[in-house]
């Protein structure tokens, strides 16, 4: 079994969106009072607390479409909440110190950078989507980067800028992705892939959808509260999973998530 096929099978064999919870904590409204959206700590029998509201980028296509009203949008990577207990980034700071000296190299801010949605699925890191702002600029421009797992390098994308990915402007979403496959529960029946994926959505982007052979549509995001953010892990056990990405006047695009087991990739 490779790295990839996660050595550390046990070590997260749920969903580990945005915080780790380390204890369970039963949370009132009366002590925690953040406002909408609400966010569920992994594992039955834990408390929800909800998070400040956030708003969306701006509903237009292009690069007008990465566009937050609030400037770069992101969580301070290390941020927690709760005395400490809930780290919301998702990420320690260490963890973004190569994205940083690449924004860096990109002209942007590296000290700026932030952590819009991460997910970790083992101890190679963690897939995640980062924003850092550009430098010398009035308005600065937000732009993006897909992290993927252990050594993978950085690659910052600017709306308007042609990367390997394409440009970022012509995108929908942008995602981080890996598939894993974990052993079986089950003695005597075949080991299980599980797609995991970080992203975000364009602001003109009103919802995104996961479809896997076999299982029913997931719906992963509603834009509203959020900068746009979803995660997923989700068993894919027949691949050909795909995002159904809806605009406010129906189906816009059905992006595929071709990634074969073991393997990760930055999909846009």
């Amino acid at each position: 079994m490779t790295p990839m096929h996660l050595s550390m099978a046990l070590f997260a064999r749920h969903l580990i969106p945005v915080a780790v919870v380390a204890v369970a904590l039963v949370v009132t409204a009366a002590v925690f009072t953040f406002a909408r959206p609400a966010y569920h700590p992994p594992g039955s029998g834990m408390t929800s607390f909800k998070l400040p509201a956030k708003p969306p980028a701006a509903d237009a296509v292009g690069a007008a479409g990465w566009v937050w009203p609030d400037g770069t949008p992101g969580w301070v990577p290390g941020y927690t909440v709760m005395d400490g207990v809930f780290n919301v980034s998702g990420l320690q700071p260490v963890e973004v110190q190569a994205a940083q000296l690449a924004a860096a190299r990109n002209i942007l801010d590296a000290s700026s950078v932030r952590v819009i949605s991460s997910i970790r699925g083992n101890r190679d890191g963690a897939l995640a989507i980062l924003a850092a702002p550009t430098v010398g600029e009035k308005p600065a421009r937000t732009c993006l980067a897909a992290m993927l797992l252990g050594d993978s390098p950085v690659v910052w994308e600017c709306p308007g800028m042609k990367t390997a990915n394409g440009d970022l402007a012509n995108a929908r979403v942008l995602v981080a992705a890996t598939v894993f496959t974990w052993p079986s529960r089950t003695p005597g029946t075949k080991p299980q892939d599980q797609l995991y994926l970080a992203g975000v959505a364009r602001g003109d982007v009103y919802r995104v959808v996961l479809h896997t052979p076999g299982r029913r549509p997931m719906l992963l995001y509603t834009r509203g509260t959020t900068w746009g953010e979803f995660t997923s892990a989700s068993g894919v056990p027949h691949g050909g999973a795909y995002l159904a990405i809806y605009g406010k006047h129906g189906l816009a695009q059905k992006l595929k998530l071709d990634v074969a087991p073991g393997q990760q990739r930055v999909i846009q």
